[in-house]
């Protein structure tokens, strides 16, 4: 196929560029000429690449219609310049070199020339170089370039690894070919004999620290399809690192050299493809080489690679499946094949193919030196199979390796990495329900602290998804959902090892204090961490509430596992609630005790409680670590201590809710100047009930003295500045945010102007609550934070704040429209539709609370949504009492509690359909 690309391209040079020929064809006309031809040869090699033609045909045909352009322009400035020989070399480097040149991908070119300097060549090559490099800059191949001799070349490389892997790519494209041949020779013979050692050690901790930028996984959510894990630099890493060692060019000489087996050369060639057919793709559609899969352009990407199904989203979900398991293929092969060499190397033997052989299978009488046991030997901190035969000589010994790898701090080797795959056969249904089984894996989930690592073996060598086909289902598995920044099978795994880490952690905070309390407290870690496996098995079915049909599987698990009746019950309850107190805990009002006693109801006992804690954290923070904030984890700790008291004694714990006012009064009476006495009973009775609801006396000291300080404002303002509210910072650094307390005359837009303030300088709202006093003051205070969670302390920051709120209450109308600033890009089509298929929802209720009217908003965040709510709810004569916000990755999860005019619930209908249909408008804008 490329020999027929080539003749064809050939053809059309020889018919479009002939004028080129003719003695008497200008320079410019040259110029036109060639990028005419250049142009209709990259529209046919487009047309191909949206036609379905594969990554590597289409990034090889751009290289060999580059390599052509090059050939006949330096054969065009020899002849007219009366060259009789080659007078340098022009070489192909980078990827260019491989022949492999992604649409977007630079052109790479060294200029070799001979002697002992590229500085002294002679004057005439000096002006062919001089001329030829402008002219592919004219002809809009615009390459990078650099000129050298044979010497300072090998100089170069010798110094800097970068280079020397840039040399190893070399391809000649036209000139001296000799020349080449002496720069190839002199390469191998200084920069590569006898430093193999020195460049293995160079490329893997090259490939280490970036794998660490990458988090170590294929599952980022925007990847980078050429430095991410298992994405196009490592196939090309373990090439350096095989040709270097051993000679050896492409995968298919490590596969005749038996260093890859069918299936993994197969699976490898089959995703280096891929990625690169990724990469054209990208190419094309920025106009520039970006390598970054972002969510803007998954969508559009998935369209063009022609995935057929009907929603955008959907599309999206197949592709990015698609794309894991590929770079996950290469990530586990790669890493393969750099432990054969790094074992070679630690053992000293020679370093060629037939070493890696042995390494793959010894000969049948060789055993490897180490400890012997079930089968297996320890060495080095690997294990090894005795032979190609221990598990068909007895399959139990499948799972009790893992067992073994776990006890004894083993991983594995390249050979029994490779048996387990041979031998998936063995993990069938009798397999499963073999009691013998069981029992080892449930010995290996009671291992507190260390389950994670070897869960997370058991999958890369596709054991646990036989093992327990319920988990097995979500590999690779892509939910465009919010929050989630893994695959599922990934986040399952991150949970583990959060779970895990509770056993050795330093506590930064009160709440990590009491989550490793009660880990160690668990008596029975097999529960939870089977539970973890489950818990989001649901989502392999599609369900709209995967919660439901996870804990159907688990139930189907319980059974086949034999467990007893108070462990299923256990296993049922975490999988079926594991959102359950994370919900409450960042969508509900914690000070209604309503929503405690609804939620210990749920959750029965207090060690299911105990056990639902350290599930919830482990689970968040696997979810995506950075998004456990210390104001989330206030509010869980909040919610968890109301439970504890609930169910310690309920009795109490409503009397605590009752405490009489003149008890609270006579405790903020003891620690305020006696000059507050007025204010106080003003206060005291003019707040509403709400306001007392689990506020101690400290809490309404510090309100008592910012209304003070909001009536002594008033007596220096002018009456067009009297209505400007009172702000008051605090910084609560420990909860990860900062209390504004906003105080003001009632006036119309109050909410909605402060929201858009605060939208407008970057603020995310975490929370508010809403207090009108019967003398038409307004108390509101707000959980505010940067965009990194952090507290609100710039003053900077403040003072923009300040001066925006004077001047947006400097008038009785406000223009939302400028309020917030708009993005000015035009719409990309493909990522609008993308977000219009999340799922938006508007839910507005009068059953969750006795008191108000709840609304429920779940939309793709944007800059001023909050404001437009609060405007939307406003302009239809509704208060809002109390606000949970929750802002993260791209989306918004708001609780609203509602009140009419009247203080009570929303009744009429009418109003009831126009509110939801409003907020629905917003949410979708």
């Amino acid at each position: 196929m490329a020999d027929q690309h080539l003749r064809r391209v050939q053809d059309h040079a020889s018919r479009a560029l002939a004028p080129a020929l003719k003695p008497d064809a200008s320079l410019a006309e040259i110029i036109r000429l060639y990028r005419s031809f250049l142009r209709k040869e990259e529209l046919r090699i487009r047309i191909e690449h949206r036609g379905g033609a594969g990554g590597i045909r289409v990034a090889r045909q751009r290289s060999e219609l580059i390599d052509l352009v090059i050939r006949r322009l330096y054969e065009h400035l020899l002849k007219s310049a009366g060259f009789e020989k080659e007078p340098f070399t022009l070489i192909a480097t980078g990827g260019y070199g491989r022949g492999l040149l992604n649409p977007g991908s630079d052109v790479d070119i060294m200029i070799l020339v001979p002697g002992r300097a590229a500085a002294a060549v002679p004057a005439k090559v000096k002006d062919i170089i001089d001329r030829m490099i402008p002219l592919l800059w004219d002809v809009r191949v615009n390459p990078s370039h650099a000129v050298r001799s044979v010497a300072e070349c090998v100089d170069q490389a010798s110094k800097d690894m970068v280079t020397k892997c840039a040399f190893i790519d070399l391809r000649f494209i036209c000139g001296d070919e000799p020349l080449f041949d002496k720069l190839q020779t002199e390469f191998r013979k200084h920069c590569l004999k006898g430093h193999e050692a020195a460049y293995l050690d160079h490329r893997r901790r090259d490939a280490r620290s970036r794998h660490a930028k990458f988090s170590n996984t294929v599952y980022l959510q925007e990847p980078n399809v050429k430095q991410s894990c298992g994405a196009l630099r490592d196939y090309q890493n373990i090439l350096w690192v095989a040709y270097v060692k051993t000679g050896a060019k492409s995968m298919l000489d490590l596969h005749k050299a038996k260093m890859l087996n069918q299936m993994e050369y197969r699976e490898t060639e089959k995703a280096f493809d891929f990625l690169h057919r990724v990469r054209n793709e990208l190419h094309y559609l920025e106009k520039r080489p970006n390598d970054v899969l972002t969510l803007r352009l998954q969508g559009r990407v998935a369209t063009n690679l022609k995935y057929p199904q009907k929603r955008i989203i959907e599309r999206c979900e197949a592709f990015m499946k698609d794309y894991y398991h590929h770079t996950r293929n290469i990530y586990q092969h790669a890493g393969s094949l750099m432990q054969r060499f790094e074992l070679a190397q630690e053992e000293e033997k020679p370093a060629g193919l037939r070493s890696f052989l042995s390494l793959r299978g010894r000969e049948k009488n060789e055993k490897p030196q180490g400890e012997t046991f079930d089968g297996f030997i320890s060495r080095g901190g690997l294990i090894y199979p005795e032979n190609d035969r221990i598990f068909k000589e007895d399959s139990g010994r499948m799972m009790r390796l893992f067992q073994h790898m776990q006890q004894r701090g083993l991983k594995f080797s390249p050979q029994l990495r490779q048996l387990v795959k041979e031998n998936y056969a063995i993990i069938s249904k009798p397999f499963r329900y073999r009691k013998t089984n069981r029992e080892t894996f449930e010995a290996i989930l009671s291992r507190k602290g260390e389950v994670g690592p070897v869960l997370r073996a058991m999958h890369r060598v596709g054991f646990l998804g036989r093992w327990l086909p319920e988990f097995g289902a979500l590999t690779d598995l892509v939910q465009h959902e919010f929050f989630h920044r893994f695959t599922a099978d990934e986040h399952t795994l991150r949970v583990a090892e959060q779970m895990d880490a509770l056993t050795d952690i330093v506590p930064e905070t009160q709440g990590q204090k009491i989550i490793e309390h009660l880990f160690h407290q668990i008596e029975d870690p097999y529960v939870i961490y089977l539970a973890i496996l489950l818990h989001d098995a649901g989502r392999s079915t599609d369900a709209e509430h995967h919660e439901y049909a996870s804990a159907i599987m688990a139930d189907k698990v319980s059974r086949r596992f034999s467990l007893s009746m108070e462990r299923r019950k256990l296993l049922m309850f975490l999988v079926d609630h594991h959102l359950t107190l994370w919900r409450t805990a960042t969508s509900q009002n914690l000070e209604d005790p309503s929503v405690i006693a609804d939620f210990c109801l749920k959750v029965r006992n207090r060690p299911s409680l105990d056990a639902l804690l350290v599930f919830t954290y482990a689970d968040s923070r696997g979810t995506n670590e950075a998004s456990w904030t210390g104001f989330k984890e206030s509010l869980l700790l909040q919610l968890y201590r109301s439970a504890c008291a609930w169910f310690e004694d309920q009795q109490a714990f409503e009397s605590r809710l009752h405490q009489p006012l003149e008890e609270l009064k006579a405790e903020v009476r003891a620690k305020v100047d006696p000059s507050y006495e007025d204010e106080m009973n003003a206060h005291f009775a003019g707040m509403p009930e709400r306001y007392f609801l689990f506020r101690g006396a400290d809490s309404v000291v510090r309100h008592l003295k910012t209304f003070r300080a909001f009536y002594r404002s008033l007596r220096g303002d002018t009456p067009e500045t009297a209505l400007t509210p009172l702000l008051k910072w605090r910084a609560l650094p420990e909860q990860g945010y900062s209390a504004l307390t906003v105080i003001s005359w009632d006036r119309h837009m109050l909410l909605a102007r402060i929201a858009g303030v605060l939208a407008a300088n970057n603020l995310n709202i975490l929370g508010a609550d809403f207090f009108t006093r019967q003398d038409n003051l307004v108390l509101d205070i707000f959980r505010v934070c940067t965009t990194d969670f952090q507290p609100v302390t710039n003053e900077r920051i403040l003072d923009a704040v300040q001066k925006k709120v004077e001047a947006v209450f400097a008038s009785d109308e406000t223009d939302f429209t400028t309020l917030v600033p708009r993005s000015t890009e035009p719409p990309d089509p493909e990522w609008e539709e993308m977000k219009a298929e999340f799922p938006t929802r508007v839910v507005v209720s009068n059953d969750f609370n006795p008191l108000h009217t709840v609304v429920e908003i779940e939309a793709t965040d944007r800059l001023g949504l909050l404001c437009d709510i609060f405007r939307t709810i406003g302009q239809l004569g509704l208060e809002i009492t109390h606000a949970r916000i929750a802002t993260e990755k791209g989306a918004a999860i708001d609780t609203l509690y509602i009140s009419d005019t009247s203080g009570g619930k929303i009744q009429d209908r009418e109003l009831l359909a126009r509110l939801r249909e409003e907020l629905g408008r917003v949410a979708r804008a």
